[in-house]
This record gives structure tokens, sequence and C-alpha cells, in this order.
């Protein structure tokens, strides 16, 4: 009886296979654990300064841009230790949310006054940067001493959705959650106290 041409190349290549199969489950298995809540996050240095949030992401979707009188749309943003708090956690606070990047000279020239600003007791100041990771923002709020909230939003869905492309832009948000002002460009101080002065 015959036996067909192809079964001894099969018994040859079934070791190849299984071998070549184990070094394959090996390697997928070396990336699969759990390293880090996402890419960016992995590679964020261990000395972190707390005001850093090094994660975030939006929540309320849609595509139409927010305008005075409308809610500001919602976005979760997590720090170092784990805590996520989300903008909607600040009602009953006044807010300024301002959208930036370290290479952009109009922002960072509005960073001293930002921070005087959420010196107040009455006002929260939170910095977004657009498309940035957070081992690009730590050393830039380390070397200026900045310790309000700046949150790191490398994908970008929070400045898309407030429609920050051109930066810097600010938006002042009412104690109840509300749109009182949108700026876009570059703000004085006193431009910043006005604008938060006619916050409910």
């Amino acid at each position: 009886m015959m036996r067909p041409h192809n079964v001894g190349s099969r018994r040859v290549w079934r070791p190849i296979c299984l071998l070549a199969l184990l070094v394959v489950s090996l390697a997928l298995a070396g990336c699969g654990g759990q390293r880090g809540l996402s890419p960016a996050i992995d590679r964020v240095p261990v000395d972190i300064p707390p005001g850093v949030a090094i994660e975030s992401r939006m929540i309320d979707q849609g595509s139409r841009l927010p305008e005075p009188g409308d809610p500001a749309p919602d976005f979760a943003f997590t720090f170092a230790d784990g805590e996520t708090r989300h903008l909607s956690d600040l009602r009953g606070t006044k807010v300024v949310l301002n959208f930036w990047a370290t290479w952009c000279a109009p922002c960072e020239e509005e960073m001293p006054d930002l921070q005087r600003i959420d010196a107040r007791d009455d006002v929260v100041v939170l910095g977004v940067n657009r498309l940035e990771l957070p081992d690009v923002i730590i050393p830039f709020a380390r070397e200026r001493n900045l310790t309000f909230t700046l949150i790191a939003n490398p994908d970008g869905d929070i400045a898309e959705r407030y429609g920050a492309k051109n930066i810097p832009i600010s938006y002042f948000i009412n104690s109840d959650g509300t749109i009182n002002h949108r700026q876009i460009g570059i703000m004085s101080f006193e431009m910043m106290q006005d604008q938060v002065e006619r916050l409910r």
C-alpha cells in the first residue's frame, strides 16, 4: 500500500510548528500583563508633582461646540495615585478651564497669572494640555513651580470637544456647571480677574 507523499513531511513539521507556537505564546504572555493604565502612563517619571493628572478622557460626547449658557461637557482626569476626578465634581465652585501646550509661547506667558487666579479661595483652575504626554508636562510644571491642576490629554479628545484647536483658549464656568464665557487667545491677569468676578 502506497503511503501519501506528505505524511513524512507532516512528522517533521509538527514539532517545528509546536515550537513556533510555544515561542509566540511566551512572547504574547510577556506583553499581556497589566503594565499600567495606558502607554502614556507607563512612560511617566516616578517623581510626579501632585497637581499633574497623568490621564484623562472625555465623558460627554457631542459634536456641537459648547456655548455660554450650556453645561460644560464633563470629563475625567486621573492623578498618579489613582484618584480620578471629574469636572462635574467641581459643581459649587467657579472654574477656569484653560487649554494649553508646552510649545505654545502665549500659553506659557499666561501660566503665572493662572497660578495667581488659582490661589484665590473662590475659584479652581484646570489646565488641559493639548496632545502632549505626561513626561513632557511634568518637567514643564516643575521648572515653573506650577501647583494648579495640569491635565495630560494626549488623545486630544477634551480639546476637540471644546473646540480648542488654536490655543490658548479658556472657558469660565459658573458654580452651577454652566459656561459663562469663552476667551480665545492670551489673557492678561486683569482680564482673568474681570471674568472670574462675573462668574456666579
